[in-house]
């Protein structure tokens, strides 16, 4: 056992640790034995690097948003070991109910379009301006890195080609637009796996790494999702409640939309080629195709035929990378 987890499990008088497959990050998840809850999660952090530490943010963005939304009980922590104590919230995620239970998808959709009113409305209202997760924002640098990883997580280890140049130019375009749009406190990684399910709530996962962003960047990550397609009413709702929220009527809603729709996707297309390629994890492969024909769809919403026409050489290949992956 790693020597960190097993010090700070001491210290809590915690045990019988249970390895979880986690999420696309490099942190570690366990269920514990807890001496009197039954069950915790045990949260291992890689050591302390360079940027960002999501360790101390996941804390400081576990009180600012605990009093409005439902948020993971933080239990206990320990800052030598970078390890945090957790409430278990169990394993039925928000994918896997709308998996079980298909006739739920609307109700659900209604609670998720509350949470996305709440992130650009209250949280985003009530967030003091030099607060961390204020301060730093989706600029055009920080869509440039994640174009990059896309660049070469997907394009050229995964499907093993350069991105167009047409394709270059428009995610420049892209990216100077919705840098000026960065005012709304987004969660950045929302989507039906970071949505846990208890009882008749919504509990929200993997929040460390919120920031500034356009009204519609959370929105885009589960309404285009590369892991659940929304039936058209469930979807019409989660845009509905943004709408609403914003005061946008639909023309100024999707002019945006479309934007971050793009930007989200080929960002989500990066983390699924490196888990793939890299991690071996084959848990996303199903993503990657879906995640293709939400892009698809974005081009052909906005009359981009050599979008679309490349998107359905992309998927082809990919079709194609995919079935060589599963051979043995």
């Amino acid at each position: 056992m790693e020597p960190r987890l097993q010090a700070a499990l001491n210290r809590w008088g915690c045990g019988h640790p249970q390895a979880l497959s986690g999420d696309a990050g490099a942190r570690q998840y366990f269920r514990v034995a807890h001496p009197t809850l039954g069950t915790a999660l045990a949260v291992l952090y890689p050591p302390l690097g360079e940027g960002d530490d999501a360790f101390y943010d996941y804390q400081a963005l576990q009180v600012y948003l605990d009093p409005v939304v439902r948020v993971p009980t933080l239990l206990k922590c320990a800052e030598d070991e970078r390890c945090m104590l957790v409430e278990d919230l169990g394993d039925e995620s928000l994918e896997r109910r709308l998996t079980q239970h298909p006739e739920e998808e609307y109700a659900w959709a209604e609670r998720v379009g509350d949470l996305l009113a709440t992130w650009v409305g209250l949280l985003t209202e009530g967030a003091p301006s030099r607060a961390f997760f204020m301060l730093r924002a989706f600029d055009e640098a920080k869509f440039e890195f994640e174009w990059e990883y896309c660049r070469k997580h997907f394009f050229r280890d995964f499907l093993c080609k350069e991105p167009p140049g047409w394709l270059e130019r428009l995610m420049t375009e892209i990216h100077g637009s919705l840098a000026t749009r960065a005012r709304f406190l987004a969660h950045r990684d929302f989507h039906v796996r970071n949505l846990m399910v208890q009882g008749d709530q919504l509990v929200l996962l993997d929040f460390q790494d919120a920031r500034r962003g356009p009204a519609t960047y959370d929105l885009a990550s589960i309404l285009f999702d590369g892991y659940w397609d929304w039936n058209r009413d469930a979807g019409r709702t989660l845009v509905e409640h943004v709408g609403i929220e914003l005061g946008w009527d639909d023309r100024r809603l999707w002019e945006e939309l479309n934007l971050t729709a793009l930007q989200r996707n080929f960002k989500a297309l990066g983390t699924f080629g490196f888990q793939l390629v890299h991690r071996q994890k084959t848990h996303f492969a199903p993503a990657i195709p879906r995640t293709l024909r939400h892009i698809l769809d974005h081009f052909q919403r906005l009359n981009l035929g050599e979008g679309v026409l490349a998107t359905e050489h992309w998927m082809r290949l990919a079709e194609r990378r995919l079935l060589r992956s599963e051979q043995p």
